[in-house]
Protein backbone atom coordinates (compact mmCIF):
# COMPACT_ATOMS: atom_id res chain seq x y z
CA UNK A 1 0.00 0.00 0.00
CA UNK A 2 1.45 3.40 -1.02
CA UNK A 3 1.98 5.63 2.13
CA UNK A 4 1.60 9.51 1.43
CA UNK A 5 2.83 11.54 4.57
CA UNK A 6 0.89 14.86 4.54
CA UNK A 7 4.22 17.68 4.60
CA UNK A 8 1.59 20.22 5.26
CA UNK A 9 -2.10 20.44 6.17
CA UNK A 10 -4.83 22.97 6.67
CA UNK A 11 -4.08 24.54 3.59
CA UNK A 12 -7.35 24.23 1.63
CA UNK A 13 -7.18 22.33 -1.80
CA UNK A 14 -3.39 22.19 -1.31
CA UNK A 15 -1.55 18.54 -2.37
CA UNK A 16 1.19 18.41 -0.20
CA UNK A 17 2.32 14.98 0.48
CA UNK A 18 5.82 12.70 0.82
CA UNK A 19 5.68 9.21 -0.96
CA UNK A 20 7.64 6.98 1.33
CA UNK A 21 8.44 3.39 -0.40
CA UNK A 22 6.09 0.97 0.32
CA UNK A 23 3.12 0.15 -2.21
CA UNK A 24 5.23 0.47 -5.78
CA UNK A 25 6.01 -1.82 -8.72
CA UNK A 26 9.56 -1.81 -8.72
CA UNK A 27 12.32 -4.89 -7.56
CA UNK A 28 16.11 -5.31 -6.25
CA UNK A 29 17.46 -2.61 -4.81
CA UNK A 30 14.96 -0.17 -5.78
CA UNK A 31 11.78 -1.47 -4.18
CA UNK A 32 9.06 -0.81 -4.13
CA UNK A 33 8.01 3.21 -4.85
CA UNK A 34 10.92 3.92 -6.44
CA UNK A 35 10.38 7.45 -8.23
CA UNK A 36 13.28 8.08 -10.08
CA UNK A 37 13.88 7.96 -13.54
CA UNK A 38 18.19 8.98 -13.17
CA UNK A 39 18.08 5.29 -11.44
CA UNK A 40 19.33 2.01 -13.56
CA UNK A 41 15.82 1.01 -12.69
CA UNK A 42 13.04 0.07 -15.33
CA UNK A 43 11.83 3.02 -16.76
CA UNK A 44 8.30 1.21 -16.54
CA UNK A 45 8.23 0.63 -13.33
CA UNK A 46 9.10 4.46 -12.25
CA UNK A 47 6.32 5.47 -14.46
CA UNK A 48 3.73 2.99 -13.09
CA UNK A 49 4.98 3.88 -9.81
CA UNK A 50 4.42 7.82 -10.67
CA UNK A 51 1.17 6.84 -11.95
CA UNK A 52 0.07 5.16 -8.33
CA UNK A 53 1.14 8.87 -6.73
CA UNK A 54 -1.11 10.68 -9.07
CA UNK A 55 -4.30 8.46 -8.51
CA UNK A 56 -4.02 8.14 -5.03
CA UNK A 57 -3.21 12.01 -4.95
CA UNK A 58 -6.24 12.61 -7.18
CA UNK A 59 -3.20 14.84 -9.52
CA UNK A 60 -2.91 13.90 -13.05
CA UNK A 61 0.67 12.93 -14.21
CA UNK A 62 -0.03 15.06 -17.47
CA UNK A 63 0.15 18.17 -14.86
CA UNK A 64 3.01 17.26 -13.21
CA UNK A 65 6.46 19.37 -13.47
CA UNK A 66 9.40 17.29 -12.82
CA UNK A 67 12.60 19.33 -13.80
CA UNK A 68 16.01 17.74 -13.80
CA UNK A 69 18.21 18.23 -10.26
CA UNK A 70 21.53 19.31 -10.09
CA UNK A 71 22.26 19.82 -6.38
CA UNK A 72 22.26 23.67 -7.38
CA UNK A 73 20.08 26.94 -6.82
CA UNK A 74 18.12 27.58 -10.19
CA UNK A 75 14.43 28.15 -9.90
CA UNK A 76 12.42 26.91 -12.76
CA UNK A 77 9.13 28.96 -13.03
CA UNK A 78 6.02 26.76 -13.12
CA UNK A 79 3.33 26.73 -15.21
CA UNK A 80 0.03 25.07 -17.54
CA UNK A 81 2.45 25.02 -20.51
CA UNK A 82 5.12 23.05 -18.54
CA UNK A 83 2.70 20.26 -17.30
CA UNK A 84 3.75 17.16 -18.11
CA UNK A 85 7.42 18.40 -18.63
CA UNK A 86 9.56 15.18 -17.14
CA UNK A 87 6.31 13.64 -15.90
CA UNK A 88 6.70 10.66 -18.16
CA UNK A 89 10.75 10.55 -18.99
CA UNK A 90 13.81 12.47 -17.69
CA UNK A 91 13.80 16.37 -17.90
CA UNK A 92 15.34 18.00 -21.21
CA UNK A 93 19.11 19.63 -20.00
CA UNK A 94 17.20 23.00 -20.29
CA UNK A 95 14.60 21.96 -17.65
CA UNK A 96 17.57 21.66 -15.08
CA UNK A 97 16.73 23.37 -11.64
CA UNK A 98 16.52 22.22 -7.76
CA UNK A 99 13.44 24.66 -6.73
CA UNK A 100 10.20 24.78 -8.40
CA UNK A 101 7.62 27.85 -8.34
CA UNK A 102 4.08 27.49 -8.88
CA UNK A 103 2.66 30.59 -8.79
CA UNK A 104 -0.92 29.69 -10.05
CA UNK A 105 -2.62 26.41 -9.47
CA UNK A 106 -3.62 23.68 -11.80
CA UNK A 107 0.09 22.14 -12.11
CA UNK A 108 1.86 20.26 -9.34
CA UNK A 109 5.88 19.70 -8.85
CA UNK A 110 7.54 16.70 -7.81
CA UNK A 111 10.72 16.55 -6.04
CA UNK A 112 13.04 13.55 -5.33
CA UNK A 113 15.04 12.38 -2.65
CA UNK A 114 17.69 9.82 -1.50
CA UNK A 115 18.59 11.77 2.00
CA UNK A 116 18.56 15.26 1.02
CA UNK A 117 15.26 16.83 2.59
CA UNK A 118 12.72 18.30 0.31
CA UNK A 119 11.23 21.94 1.57
CA UNK A 120 7.71 22.50 0.31
CA UNK A 121 6.24 26.38 0.77
CA UNK A 122 2.47 27.18 -0.01
CA UNK A 123 0.75 30.66 0.48
CA UNK A 124 -2.90 29.54 0.92
CA UNK A 125 -4.04 33.26 0.39
CA UNK A 126 -2.78 33.17 -3.09
CA UNK A 127 -2.60 29.89 -4.09
CA UNK A 128 1.33 29.83 -4.70
CA UNK A 129 3.34 26.85 -3.74
CA UNK A 130 7.38 25.93 -4.36
CA UNK A 131 9.35 22.83 -3.48
CA UNK A 132 13.35 22.89 -3.64
CA UNK A 133 15.44 19.94 -3.63
CA UNK A 134 17.98 20.78 -0.47
CA UNK A 135 21.03 19.02 0.40
CA UNK A 136 24.03 20.39 1.48
CA UNK A 137 25.16 21.94 -1.93
CA UNK A 138 21.89 23.44 -2.80
CA UNK A 139 21.44 24.35 1.03
CA UNK A 140 25.02 26.28 0.58
CA UNK A 141 24.76 27.95 -2.49
CA UNK A 142 20.99 28.95 -1.36
CA UNK A 143 18.78 27.39 -3.06
CA UNK A 144 15.61 28.24 -0.24
CA UNK A 145 16.82 31.89 -1.16
CA UNK A 146 16.39 31.54 -4.19
CA UNK A 147 12.44 29.80 -4.15
CA UNK A 148 11.61 31.77 -1.21
CA UNK A 149 12.78 35.34 -3.58
CA UNK A 150 11.20 34.02 -6.19
CA UNK A 151 7.54 33.49 -4.06
CA UNK A 152 8.22 37.03 -1.96
CA UNK A 153 8.62 38.53 -5.38
CA UNK A 154 5.23 37.41 -7.02
CA UNK A 155 3.58 39.15 -3.68
CA UNK A 156 3.59 36.94 -1.17
CA UNK A 157 4.14 37.80 2.50
CA UNK A 158 6.54 35.79 4.64
CA UNK A 159 4.00 35.88 7.58
CA UNK A 160 1.10 33.89 5.48
CA UNK A 161 3.49 31.20 3.84
CA UNK A 162 3.85 28.04 5.02
CA UNK A 163 6.78 25.28 5.42
CA UNK A 164 7.40 21.90 5.38
CA UNK A 165 10.61 19.69 5.70
CA UNK A 166 10.66 16.52 4.94
CA UNK A 167 12.08 12.95 5.87
CA UNK A 168 15.72 13.13 5.36
CA UNK A 169 19.25 11.92 6.59
CA UNK A 170 19.39 13.14 10.35
CA UNK A 171 21.95 15.05 11.98
CA UNK A 172 23.41 12.14 13.90
CA UNK A 173 23.69 10.15 10.72
CA UNK A 174 25.47 12.83 8.07
CA UNK A 175 28.71 13.03 9.00
CA UNK A 176 30.92 15.19 6.43
CA UNK A 177 33.55 16.59 5.85
CA UNK A 178 35.57 19.68 6.59
CA UNK A 179 34.42 21.09 2.68
CA UNK A 180 30.81 21.09 3.81
CA UNK A 181 31.27 22.73 6.88
CA UNK A 182 33.09 25.70 5.00
CA UNK A 183 30.96 26.17 2.20
CA UNK A 184 27.60 25.80 4.85
CA UNK A 185 29.44 28.07 7.49
CA UNK A 186 28.03 31.48 6.60
CA UNK A 187 24.12 30.38 6.95
CA UNK A 188 21.71 30.97 9.73
CA UNK A 189 21.43 28.45 11.74
CA UNK A 190 25.38 26.81 11.11
CA UNK A 191 26.02 26.74 14.89
CA UNK A 192 23.68 24.76 16.12
CA UNK A 193 22.96 22.85 12.85
CA UNK A 194 26.83 21.72 13.47
CA UNK A 195 27.75 18.63 15.72
CA UNK A 196 31.43 17.45 15.71
CA UNK A 197 32.16 16.29 12.75
CA UNK A 198 27.95 15.58 11.56
CA UNK A 199 25.73 18.08 10.01
CA UNK A 200 21.73 18.70 10.55
CA UNK A 201 20.65 20.06 7.11
CA UNK A 202 17.16 20.22 8.54
CA UNK A 203 18.21 22.22 11.10
CA UNK A 204 19.93 24.66 8.98
CA UNK A 205 16.99 24.61 6.62
CA UNK A 206 14.68 25.73 9.73
CA UNK A 207 16.66 28.47 10.27
CA UNK A 208 16.87 29.81 6.98
CA UNK A 209 12.80 30.28 7.07
CA UNK A 210 13.02 31.94 10.46
CA UNK A 211 15.23 34.20 8.59
CA UNK A 212 13.14 34.96 6.16
CA UNK A 213 10.53 35.92 8.38
CA UNK A 214 8.45 32.86 8.22
CA UNK A 215 6.97 32.16 11.57
CA UNK A 216 8.02 29.01 13.68
CA UNK A 217 4.23 28.13 14.34
CA UNK A 218 4.14 28.02 11.10
CA UNK A 219 6.91 25.52 9.76
CA UNK A 220 6.83 22.02 9.97
CA UNK A 221 9.90 19.67 10.21
CA UNK A 222 9.88 16.09 9.92
CA UNK A 223 11.87 13.84 12.47
CA UNK A 224 12.03 10.81 10.12
CA UNK A 225 15.42 9.82 8.97
CA UNK A 226 16.15 8.32 5.59
CA UNK A 227 19.25 6.46 6.74
CA UNK A 228 17.93 4.62 9.87
CA UNK A 229 15.01 3.24 7.99
CA UNK A 230 15.49 1.02 5.02
CA UNK A 231 11.83 -0.06 4.78
CA UNK A 232 10.11 3.32 4.62
CA UNK A 233 12.67 5.50 2.82
CA UNK A 234 15.32 5.21 0.31
CA UNK A 235 19.01 6.30 1.42
CA UNK A 236 21.85 7.07 -0.76
CA UNK A 237 24.43 6.88 2.10
CA UNK A 238 22.92 3.79 3.75
CA UNK A 239 22.96 2.04 -0.16
CA UNK A 240 26.11 3.62 -1.32
CA UNK A 241 24.40 5.01 -4.28
CA UNK A 242 22.01 2.16 -5.68
CA UNK A 243 18.69 2.83 -4.11
CA UNK A 244 15.65 4.39 -5.68
CA UNK A 245 14.27 8.13 -4.72
CA UNK A 246 11.43 8.87 -2.56
CA UNK A 247 9.88 11.62 -3.52
CA UNK A 248 7.26 15.13 -2.40
CA UNK A 249 4.47 16.40 -4.85
CA UNK A 250 2.72 20.30 -4.07
CA UNK A 251 0.68 22.21 -5.74
CA UNK A 252 -2.87 23.49 -5.82
CA UNK A 253 -5.51 21.91 -7.40
CA UNK A 254 -7.50 24.57 -9.60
Amino acid sequence: MIVLVPLLDDCGDLVCHYAERGGGASGGPYRSLNLGFSTADDHAAVLENRRRVAHALGAPLARWIVAGQVHGADCLRGSPALAGVGAAAVAPPGLQADAVFLPEPGVFALGLSADCPLVVLADPRRRFAGIAHAGWRGTARGVLQVLLAEILGAGAAPEDLRAGISPGICGSCYQVGEEVFAACAALPGFARARRGDRLDLRALQLAILEAAGIPSARIRVSDRCSACDGDRFFSHRRDRGVTGRNGALVGFRD
